[in-house]
């Protein structure tokens, strides 16, 4: 399913991966993870409600784990992107998109998809989950995609989904809500430990929903394992330093507390504004953006008021989404100032970014 992030992130769902059959056989869902009602007008009909400018097209979790046959993911990854790209260019200043990999376990079909998002389609990055069969983006296995990626300065967007622990049954812990967070860290670190971060600074990864639990646990990961051999060494200033080049959206995060602990965790440029569309409820959605407007026009005030440069606010509204994305940074003005800037969060079976007018 397409989502939106603003530029936030929107997710898309277009063919099979719409059939609720085609979910709940692949018993790679979640319990508690429904299927929402996504096309493109809804979208922009959402965008519109809440001044979201731009979104960034992506396919949410599970992706395509939920196709079992290897040739299948590959024809389902081009059509999905072929779609996503087509709609891009139907609303150049308004949709950018996300490219979606066949299965992991087939990394030739997932560089060849690459190279065709890239070079033949213009895909703004990539999506990946954030974890395969069992193994997080960290894994040796993967190395060759991190490669590629890094040779191509590319931007990867990293959505949670059900990973290799089993999930609670509990109907009141459901595990998108309860359980992606800690998913997203669990991806976080194995990418530090594994040397994503340290070997692959040409790579801008976006870690969705704030990070997860990364900027709250990162200090008690730093100092309880600093210098053991379970962060290969690492001292507890290297792990904060490797956990601060990761880039957070604000997706099901924009509220006082989360906000404010992330602003002190992440380096200024490293975050974007996100809906979470339309997996995230629309008062939710209406409630984040309001509160993202209101609160970045303030740290605006503030800039202008301390005789300040670039105001950090404008930035998390929009500017950083821009410099992330060159492409939507060329078809949208930089000094326009309608958008709350930043990564939104959207769901059509994937991801979309988007930027909120403020």
């Amino acid at each position: 399913m397409f989502k939106a992030r603003t530029p936030s992130t929107l997710h898309p769902r277009p063919c099979s991966l719409n059939n609720p059959v085609a979910w709940t056989s692949s018993n790679t869902v979640p319990p508690g993870l429904q299927i929402p009602a996504w096309s493109p007008a809804l979208s922009l009909q959402a965008m519109d409600q809440n001044s979201i400018s731009t979104a960034i097209l992506s396919v949410s979790a599970p992706a395509l784990t939920i196709i079992q046959d290897k040739a299948e993911s590959v024809i389902l990854a081009r059509e999905l992107n072929c779609y996503a790209a087509s709609l891009r260019d139907q609303h150049p200043t308004r949709f950018g998109f996300l490219a979606t990999l066949p299965s992991l376990s087939d990394l030739d079909a997932c560089l060849a998809e690459i190279e065709h998002a890239f070079d033949r389609l213009g895909a703004d990055g990539i999506t990946l989950l954030t974890s395969y069969n069992g193994r997080y983006l960290g894994h040796p296995d993967f190395s060759p995609l991190w490669a590629e990626l890094e040779k191509r300065n590319a931007v990867v967007f990293v959505h949670p989904a059900q990973g290799p622990i089993p999930a609670l049954t509990e109907p009141a812990m459901p595990g998108p809500i309860i359980d992606f967070p800690h998913e997203t860290t669990r991806a976080a670190l194995s990418m530090i430990i594994g040397d994503v971060m340290r070997h692959h600074h040409q790579v801008k990864i976006i870690l969705s929903h704030a990070g997860g639990t990364l900027p709250y646990m990162a200090t008690r990961i730093a100092y309880q394992a600093g210098g053991s051999p379970f962060l290969r060494n690492r001292s507890a200033d290297d792990f904060i330093n490797e956990a601060k080049q990761f880039y957070f959206d604000l997706a099901l995060s924009a509220f006082e507390d989360p906000f404010d602990l992330l602003r002190r965790f992440a380096p200024r440029g490293h975050i974007t504004y996100g809906s979470d569309f339309p997996f995230a409820k629309p008062d939710s959605i209406k409630r984040q953006a309001d509160f993202v407007r209101a609160v970045t026009k303030e740290l605006d005030r503030s800039t202008e008021e301390g005789g300040g440069g670039n105001a950090e606010g404008w930035e998390i509204r929009r500017g950083n989404a821009l410099r992330l994305f060159p492409r939507l940074a060329k078809a949208v003005k930089w000094e326009e100032d309608r958008a709350i800037d930043g990564i939104a969060h959207a769901s059509v079976v994937g991801t979309a970014q988007a930027t909120v007018k403020g």
